[in-house]
């Protein structure tokens, strides 16, 4: 109930992407300085921050997209990065890394639209969240492949929505190679990103 009260407090006008469709227009005051996401109208808090092995992670899986992206059409973004998945605004989301191939979906304040591949890296208290909630959500929403890290056990899973019907994901340990997916000729060695 208490962030159902902190809602419905004064709000500022926010950003407004497109005169067409409007999309997060108006953002609570009390989320200004703090990290939240929305889920099917669902408020989830982001804090406490991530750990540095968290962090460490993340760097290390963007600097392999980067340079895999870079002169080419799709582009990744690491959070914070906003991403609307839907023009109703029930869905904001900051994955810890975004990769759109769609450029007109990029905007100045994040990602206006389904994302061709999210990237979760799990932490304690968002661990549920990624592999239940997130997981649908994306899947839904019409994410084409959904990567969640686990650092705990040090493997990644990769869900490859392209389909439309729910598989099983492919699962690659610390040892291994990921060279499959939507981006066809990227190859990621995770000896490099859990070091």
């Amino acid at each position: 109930m208490q962030i159902l009260i902190r809602l419905l407090k004064p709000i500022e006008p926010w950003y407004n992407f497109t005169k067409e469709v409007l999309y997060l227009e108006e953002k609570p005051l009390e989320f200004e300085f703090e990290r939240w996401e929305r889920i099917d109208s669902v408020i989830y808090d982001m804090t406490p921050p991530p750990s540095s092995q968290h962090q460490a992670i993340v760097g290390n899986l963007y600097g392999e997209f980067y340079t895999y992206l870079k002169g080419k059409q799709c582009k990744a973004f690491p959070a914070p990065f906003g991403v609307w998945l839907d023009d109703e605004n029930d869905n904001y989301v900051e994955p810890d890394i975004t990769v759109i191939c769609d450029q007109s979906k990029i905007h100045p304040k994040g990602c206006v639209g389904v994302p061709d591949l999210v990237v979760e890296v799990l932490s304690p208290s968002t661990a549920l969240k990624d592999k239940r909630v997130k997981l649908r959500r994306y899947q839904l929403s019409g994410v084409r492949e959904y990567w969640i890290v686990d650092p705990l056990n040090k493997i990644v899973e990769v869900y490859n929505f392209s389909e439309n019907v729910f598989t099983e994901p492919a699962v690659y340990g610390k040892d291994e190679t990921i060279n499959d997916g939507i981006l066809n000729d990227l190859a990621i060695d995770l000896r490099n990103i859990f070091d």
